[in-house]
């Protein structure tokens, strides 16, 4: 059987150092190779496309391309900075919110973010679920019958063959209470190709009227949005699904509120709903990327009466520890006395707002 393209991409994917060095100088090697320990390399030949190697502020350089900052750690950075173990019952699956839980399809990406946040278990060769988690899993969704969303994560889920994605939809599908099921991917960015008749086929096969697949995906700069990504987002989006998109807030590659402005209505246009902006999480050796909270908020604010609505996320902190999401927002609303607010428009007027009795 003949590989499909998305297949052959991942085989042309630059892995090593070697291979780096055919795009871009690499002064210290043996640094360098610290970093890889740490978290693995892969760049599709999609996205080598999209960097231009001879700037190095290129904005998908810096979220593709590693650097010896990742080495430094800071205090407050974690292994596990979103408490993904703590609140995990068994193996390849959390459980934080009530109603819906994250299973780990895979450890796999098609490239392996600079940033990332799970970077303790993707830049490493960790094995994905066994046919016994698999089992376990499925079991546990069927003791828990408040979960109603189950939340295909890792890694990257669409990096799976299809019938590895389609046994998943086959056993989730058999569990009652699972009325909507996600994939987290970034393969809408880095990977398009994988968007192939088979696949689209296999989600047609798993949706109905009340049992709905979502898609969110992570476009984090407007440059990313190609032809091949609009071509493979409209495939998804004319079949039904809803494509969303998150990401965190970067450090020189999308802390301006231009580059957010364009991002969020480029998306909008081409069908994707901007769902979150995160706060960049505590992982270690992410630091250089990270923004202070609270110039996020002051940007999301400069946002606000400048981007429709439909096209402005809120902006989350997951917190440590498994302790889960919170908006980071301005305040517009202050109580000044009994029925008396002071307020903000979106276009900076001091206005006092009367509230009738009720």
């Amino acid at each position: 059987m003949q590989p499909e393209q998305w297949q052959i991409d991942l085989q042309h994917c630059v892995r090593t150092l070697d291979q780096l060095e055919q795009y871009i100088p690499i002064q210290n090697k043996e640094r360098m190779r610290e970093v890889l320990a740490n978290m693995r390399l892969s760049i599709t030949p999609h996205t080598l496309r999209l960097i231009d190697f001879e700037n190095p502020n290129d904005p998908i350089l810096l979220m593709s391309v590693p650097q010896e900052r990742e080495l430094t750690f800071s205090p407050e950075e974690l292994v596990d900075p979103i408490g993904d173990e703590a609140k995990s019952p068994i193996p390849f699956l959390t459980h934080r919110y009530p109603d819906r839980v994250l299973i780990y399809a895979t450890f796999f990406c098609s490239l392996f973010c600079r940033f990332c946040f799970r970077r303790s278990k993707t830049g490493e060769a960790n094995p994905g679920p066994t046919n016994t988690d698999m089992d376990r899993i499925i079991n546990y969704l069927h003791e828990h019958p408040e979960v109603e969303e189950v939340i295909l994560t890792g890694g990257d889920p669409l990096t799976l063959l299809d019938w590895q994605i389609e046994d998943w939809l086959s056993m989730l599908r058999q569990v009652p209470s699972v009325r909507r099921i996600r994939f987290h991917t970034r393969t809408l960015v880095n990977l398009p190709s994988r968007i192939t008749d088979g696949l689209l086929t296999i989600l047609r096969r798993y949706i109905d009227a009340t049992h709905p697949i979502f898609i969110v995906t992570h476009f984090n700069h407007p440059k990313e949005i190609a032809p091949e990504n609009i071509t493979a987002v409209a495939r998804l989006v004319d079949m039904g699904i809803v494509v969303r998109n998150q990401g965190p807030l970067l450090k020189d590659v999308n802390d301006d509120p231009a580059i957010l402005e364009e991002l969020f209505k480029r998306l909008v246009d081409i069908r994707v709903v901007p769902y979150y902006l995160h706060q960049l999480d505590l992982a270690q050796g992410t630091n250089h990327f990270r923004v202070p909270i609270e110039e996020g908020i002051a940007i999301m604010r400069s946002l606000q009466g400048k981007v429709t609505g439909i096209a402005l996320p809120r902006y989350m902190l997951d917190l440590p520890g498994g302790k889960g999401k919170i908006p980071l927002t301005h305040q517009f609303a202050h109580r000044s006395e009994s029925s008396n607010w002071d307020l903000e428009s979106p276009f900076g007027e001091s206005l006092k707002y009367h509230e009738p009795n009720c």
